[in-house]
Formats: C-alpha cells, sequence, structure tokens
C-alpha cells in the first residue's frame, strides 16, 4: 500500500514536469502579458528620446521668436461645379474674424500662434455639396483660435516668397512720413503705390492689417484735401474688412474721424448684395476680405456693398484672388480657375492616405512627415461623409507633432441648414474637443498599440525578442522540466522493477522508497 502511494506521487510530478516551463496556466498568461507590454512598437527608444529632446528644445525656440505662419486646408477633389443656384451652398455674410499677425518692419507676416495646417476631406462630390458649410464653421473656428495662427501659416507655407510685402511697406512708410509732414498730395501717391502692390498679390495675401492700414490713411487723406467722394470710398472699404475697428492714432485730426464715425454709422444701414463663387474645384475655401465666408461652390448673401477683396484657397493648387464689387439687391459671380502646385506633393500624398488609411497610424506618420518638412507644429484633419440616412459622420483628429501626441473626435449628427452651421450643437461638441481643449491627447505609441492587439501582430524586432528569451530564468525553460521528468520517471520505473523482483524472490515484503520534501 505505501508502495502505491509514493507511486503515485512521483506519476503526478512527472506529468506536471512535462508542461511547458513547469508553470501553471494563470502563470503562463501573465508571462504572454508581460511580453505583450514589452512589445517594441516601432518606436525605438533611442530615437524617441532624441526626437523629444528636438521637440523639446523647438518648441522652447518657438516660444521665444515668432515666425512666420499659414494654414492650410484640404477637401477631396470633386467634379467642377455647375453654374445653378440648385447646386450651390447658400451661406451668409461671413461673420467671424480671422486672427490678424502683428505687423513689423520684417519681410514676413509674423504670429505668435502655433504653426498648424489643415486638411479636409470629403467622401465625394456629393458629400461637397451638402456638408461644405460644416466644414467652412470648423475652419472659421479653428481660425478664430489663439493657440493657433491658421491663417499666417497656409499663406506662408503655401504661397511662395512675400518679397512683395518689403516693397509696399516702405511705400506706405514713407506715405506716412510725408502725411505728417502735411505732404498730402505726395502722400497719397505713395500710399496709392503700395496699395497697387498689395492688391496685386491677394492671392498670397493671408493678413489685411497692413491693407487696412494703407486704405485708412487714404481715406483720411482725401478728406484732408476736402475730397469726400474718394475718402468715403476708401474708408467704407477699410470697414468692410474691420468692421468692428477704429483706428487710434493721434496722426488722424478730430475732422478725418468725425468723418470716418459717420461712414462707419451709414454703413450699418446700407443696402446688401450677394456673391456667387465658383471654381473649377469644389471644397476650396473661400475668404472674403480675409475671413472664412464659405467652401466652393457658394452664394453667399448679405454683403455689404461697395469694394471687396476675396481669395480662394484648396491643398495642392495655387491660390486665386482679387476683388468684386457688391452692389444693393445685386448677385455678382466669381468664377476662378486654380491651377495644381507642384511644391504641394507631400499634400496629396497625405489625402491619398486620408481616402483609405483615415485615423491610422500611416495617415499620422504622413501628417507629421508634411509637418516636418513645412516647419509646423500641428496638424489637422478632417473627413465628412454622409450615410444612406443623411446624417454626417464627422471625424477628426488633432496632431501635435512635436510632442508626437494627437486626440480625435467624432460626431453623428443631422446635417444643419445652410448659415445655421454655428448654432448645431454637436459640430461646436466637435470643433471645441479638437481645437480648444488641452487635455484628451494620447500618445501615438498608444495607437500603435491598439493597432497591434487588432492585427495579433508585434512589430518587435526579432532580435530583441531573442534577446528577451535568453533573459528568462532557467527554470522556466520547459526543456529542462521535461528533462527532470524523464529522469525522474526512470528512476520510479527503475524502483517498480527492483521492488518486483524482491517481491517475487520472496525475501522482502516489498520495495520501500523515501522521499522527503523540503
Amino acid at each position: 500500500m505505501r508502495f502505491s502511494v509514493v507511486y503515485l506521487v512521483l506519476i503526478s510530478f512527472t506529468f506536471l514536469s512535462l508542461t511547458p516551463a513547469g508553470v501553471s496556466l494563470a502563470e503562463l498568461r501573465a508571462e504572454e502579458g508581460f511580453e505583450l507590454d514589452e512589445l517594441d512598437l516601432g518606436l525605438e527608444e533611442g530615437e524617441e528620446d532624441e526626437e523629444d529632446d528636438s521637440s523639446a528644445k523647438k518648441s522652447k525656440e518657438d516660444e521665444e521668436e515668432s515666425e512666420e505662419s499659414g494654414e492650410e486646408e484640404s477637401s477631396e477633389d470633386s467634379e467642377d461645379s455647375e453654374d445653378s443656384e440648385d447646386s450651390e451652398d447658400e451661406s451668409p455674410a461671413p461673420r467671424k474674424s480671422a486672427k490678424s499677425a502683428k505687423s513689423d518692419d520684417s519681410e514676413d507676416y509674423t504670429s505668435d500662434g502655433r504653426k498648424i495646417m489643415a486638411v479636409y476631406m470629403f467622401e465625394d462630390s456629393h458629400t461637397v455639396k451638402a456638408a461644405a458649410h460644416v466644414v467652412a464653421e470648423t475652419a472659421s473656428h479653428l481660425a478664430e483660435s489663439k493657440d493657433y495662427d491658421y491663417v499666417g501659416t497656409e499663406t506662408t507655407v503655401f504661397s511662395g516668397s512675400s518679397s512683395w510685402l518689403k516693397g509696399a511697406k516702405k511705400d506706405f512708410e514713407e506715405g506716412k512720413a510725408l502725411y505728417n509732414d502735411l505732404g498730402i498730395e505726395e502722400a497719397i501717391e505713395k500710399f496709392k503705390s503700395a496699395l497697387k502692390t498689395l492688391e496685386d498679390n491677394i492671392d498670397r495675401m493671408g493678413d489685411m492689417s497692413l491693407l487696412s492700414e494703407v486704405l485708412f490713411y487714404l481715406g483720411a487723406s482725401y478728406k484732408l484735401l476736402d475730397d469726400d467722394d474718394n475718402a468715403e470710398t476708401y474708408f467704407s472699404t477699410y470697414i468692410s474688412i474691420n468692421p468692428d475697428s477704429t483706428p487710434n492714432d493721434p496722426a488722424f485730426s478730430d475732422e478725418v474721424m468725425s468723418a470716418f464715425g459717420d461712414i462707419k454709422s451709414d454703413s450699418r444701414s446700407a443696402g446688401k448684395g450677394s456673391v456667387r463663387v465658383q471654381c473649377n474645384q469644389d471644397g476650396a475655401l473661400v475668404f472674403i476680405d480675409g475671413k472664412i465666408a464659405g467652401m466652393t461652390p457658394v452664394i453667399l448673401r448679405g454683403i455689404s456693398g461697395g469694394k471687396h477683396y476675396y481669395r480662394i484657397h484648396k491643398n495642392g493648387f495655387r491660390d486665386a484672388g482679387g476683388s468684386v464689387s457688391v452692389r444693393e439687391g445685386k448677385t455678382v459671380s466669381i468664377n476662378e480657375t486654380m491651377t495644381k502646385n507642384p511644391s504641394a506633393s507631400a499634400v496629396a500624398e497625405l489625402e491619398e492616405t486620408m481616402k483609405s488609411d483615415f485615423g491610422t497610424v500611416s495617415m499620422i506618420r504622413k501628417a507629421t512627415d508634411l509637418a516636418q518638412d513645412n516647419g509646423l507644429n500641428n496638424v489637422f484633419v478632417v473627413k465628412a461623409s454622409l450615410g444612406s440616412d443623411e446624417k454626417l459622420r464627422y471625424q477628426g483628429y488633432m496632431i501635435d507633432c512635436d510632442k508626437k501626441e494627437f486626440k480625435k473626435s467624432e460626431a453623428v449628427f443631422a446635417l444643419p441648414e445652410k448659415g445655421e452651421a454655428s448654432s448645431s450643437a454637436a459640430l461646436n461638441q466637435f470643433n471645441k474637443a479638437l481645437v480648444d481643449d488641452p487635455y484628451e491627447y494620447k500618445a501615438i505609441s498608444d495607437l500603435l498599440m491598439e493597432e497591434a492587439d487588432l492585427l495579433g501582430l508585434s512589430d518587435k524586432p526579432a532580435e530583441d525578442k531573442k534577446e528577451d528569451k535568453e533573459k528568462k530564468p532557467v527554470y522556466k525553460e520547459w526543456w529542462l522540466w521535461t528533462v527532470v521528468g524523464v529522469v525522474v520517471a526512470g528512476g520510479v520505473a527503475a524502483g517498480v522493477v527492483c521492488g518486483m523482483g524482491k517481491c517475487s524472490g520472496g525475501g522482502s515484503s516489498g520495495a520501500t522508497l523515501d522521499v522527503q520534501f523540503q
């Protein structure tokens, strides 16, 4: 009986020794969990530390000095727009004011905001025409942000050299000096020279502050010459760009400021007209007097009578711009042809990735590459698609390329009426979450982990896995316990044979084996 008990104990011990690493299933799962936590997802530790140091250094430099910025927004290429009003978006006059950059003696525009590019994508041409006003509202929200220089970045990155601006500033400063010395007629010539340079480059102008100053000085100059008609013309154009602004400069006499105040009061009750904007690319952003007004094709209603400046922008294309005169009760049309911008090939690559891999690591990597190539801090991407129920699925990512972090937001809601997007609670929540909220950021490596979990794959190099395997304690190796099991089993078998032999000889009552467990 004693032999039987000992035999069963040894057999059980041998069976357990044959399991991998000689551990329980729970321990195996814990071990697997440990390996998953240690997965290298393509972000080499050394490189990541180096990039973090570089990003911190760059952020510090960005805080110490303001750089020229610009904005970029994009949508998927669609069919050419139609001439009929039924196919066009109808939007009210621009209600938001784009953030102005600082004016200084430098050649470029400057801003304190972070440099950011925005890329907008529509699932198809139907979505462009149905939801362009929603995307334009998001663009306006971003343009109003105090944290980002959206409009300025786009101008800097995609509009080419701004050497022309230096000449306009020189003429303006010389005109101001003549104005202060009461050389009014000579000052007007300088101001007009600056104005012509600026108007010739409206398609490359992201900031309207210098243009506004030139217009006001022209109005003031003509008022001093008692030319009220010309004074009203320039003051009215200034008011169109700055409806809530009144210059506060001792250089302007009470006579000038009184005339300006009267014109401003009259402008509030002046008649309104409309502007139909079309170009060969649907989904292009339309700026009126420096403010985002909508996306092509669009009819802008409630535009004050007089002269207005427009600019049309779409990623991957050269901007178009100019001026238009609006008359009360009339609709004036703008038709532009946009041409490809060869220097924007990286934007086209990002848009292609957004079409096929929106929200993936591949898209984020393309965005960060684009940011690195153009000196950007952030990239903002939005995708709009319409379901069969005509509800809009709105997805967005804000990518902080310096910190290698991102946050995302998604909303599904009924399309607001054209002209009422700003009152949509779902859209406002979406915009605030991505643009205004400084929290909810996650490391890009978290997204890598999520994709690895979904695919059941690990990007960890084979040599790293081999190294981890070598570091595993010997007592957890399955082969060690298999060998021990075989040895123990052999010993038990030998003991049984010996025991049976002695029993057959009749000289003993049976074999005994003492096992001591420490």
